[in-house]
């Protein structure tokens, strides 16, 4: 992944289910996925840490869409 000028150099992640919950809505068995980018700037003095918390169909969207647009991109290669 690069920006203009951030290159990605590194993603941690964690994936959690809630096992209880006093949540009157019920969130007990919810899924969530945690990603921590690092990004550096193109000349490698700058880093930064981007975290995400996503749950498991927001996730699926994300990656569906990555998908895709690759997709559109090897056409043009």
């Amino acid at each position: 992944m690069t920006t203009s000028n951030q290159q990605l150099v590194d993603l941690d992640w964690k994936f959690a289910i809630n096992v209880a919950s006093s949540d009157v809505d019920g969130n007990a068995g919810a899924a969530r996925l945690y990603l921590k980018l690092t990004t550096q700037s193109n000349n490698g003095t700058n880093r930064t840490d981007i975290p995400l918390s996503v749950t498991l169909e927001q996730f699926y969207a994300l990656v569906h869409q990555l998908e895709k647009a690759k997709l559109e991109m090897d056409v043009y290669t």
